[in-house]
């Protein structure tokens, strides 16, 4: 057995027994809703991953009691619970905790609503589980700063994002080296930013309720477009148009993302108006993500580079095209992505 197949079949182990997704955190939905700033009526969506549900609790001020039993109903889109709270003092204004946010579940979208607050909301996310219903202006900064987390966090976790992001990454590389950095550097700008524009413009448009895609093959064919850039790499043409000009192809591909991006913002929620700051935040937190990704790419092969030299290896050895490295880096996302292609076409049909 050649080191490719090793890498192939490793590749495969690992992805048969880890839980990949195009959209790595799932989040939640709380309502809570009164009508004499007392009684109150609350509502939690969660989501249901494969075939389990998670669960939150909300933790109100020590006056409040529970007056009826959760009523639990499954639905297509998840999980519902109802019941009905009554609290001495006054909910606006009052600090609940949300206890359960985790790393799968990792934020939830709270919406409040009393006759002194018609409409307030805001994102909460694990490691600062507690918020003050009604404070702070709904439509500003404070109460939409988690939606910029978000961002990165969807970014980060999404790893069909971030390996077309890297398969961009060593397009460029692979095709510009020979022309200097500043090839390098003013091609992969150019290309990043057209992947940018491209996902925006679908962004906006899918949460203006615009322009709609289902979720299955939107998933799928972002898989796909992974693949693409794969076997691009793997043919060594470099007069394909994919190679002459990258920032084509991301454009044309990051309108597809921006769907995928679309469906995780519309997972956790958004306000009923107000939209355009979460919008903005949520995503200039994935371009936060990309770069981030982007830099730390850039910090490996430079570091891969130095620890060549210093044991007085050349760089091709290490990064150049047919390296190990190289090989085993188009080959090992080649087979992930086969195999999500795989799995998201039988989720869909079946």
């Amino acid at each position: 057995m050649n080191w490719v197949s090793f890498v192939a079949l490793l590749v495969i182990a690992a992805a048969s027994t880890t839980d990949v997704r195009a959209h790595g955190v799932a989040g939640a939905f709380v309502s809570i809703e009164t009508t004499n700033d007392h009684r109150v009526d609350v509502l939690v969506k969660l989501p249901e991953l494969e075939g389990t549900a998670t669960d939150l609790e909300l933790r109100f001020a020590d006056d409040c009691m529970e007056l009826t039993e959760r009523l639990q109903t499954r639905r297509q889109e998840g999980v519902l619970q109802r019941w009905v709270v009554e609290c001495k003092s006054a909910l606006t204004g009052m600090e609940i905790e949300i206890v359960g946010l985790n790393a799968i579940v990792g934020e939830t979208f709270v919406e409040f609503r009393s006759p002194e607050v018609a409409e307030w909301n805001t994102i909460v996310r694990r490691g600062n589980a507690t918020v003050q219903l009604g404070r702070g202006d709904a439509q500003g900064l404070e109460n939409n700063v988690g939606y910029l987390s978000l961002g990165v966090d969807h970014i980060l976790s999404g790893f069909d994002h971030l390996l077309f992001v890297l398969a961009l990454l060593l397009i460029v590389v692979r095709t510009r080296s020979p022309c200097g950095r500043r090839a390098v550097v003013r091609t992969l700008f150019a290309t990043v930013t057209a992947f940018t524009i491209g996902h925006s413009i679908t962004l906006a448009a899918a949460t203006f309720d615009l322009v709609r895609l289902p979720q299955a093959p939107t998933e799928l064919v972002i898989a796909l477009s992974v693949l693409l850039l794969v076997v691009e790499l793997a043919r060594e043409d470099d007069s394909t148009l994919t190679m002459r000009f990258p920032w084509v192809i991301a454009f044309a591909f990051g309108l597809l993302h921006g769907f995928g991006f679309a469906g995780a913002l519309a997972d956790i929620g958004l306000p009923a108006s107000g939209i355009a700051m979460p919008l903005v935040l949520f995503n200039f937190g994935v371009e936060l993500g990309q770069v981030l990704v982007l830099l730390i790419a850039v910090l490996v092969a430079t570091a891969a580079i130095g620890v060549a030299r210093s044991i007085g290896a050349k760089e091709r050895s290490v990064l150049a095209r047919g390296s190990f490295l190289d090989r085993a880096l188009v080959y090992g996302v080649g087979t992930l992505t086969a195999y999500w292609c795989f799995e998201r076409s039988l989720g869909w049909l079946l």
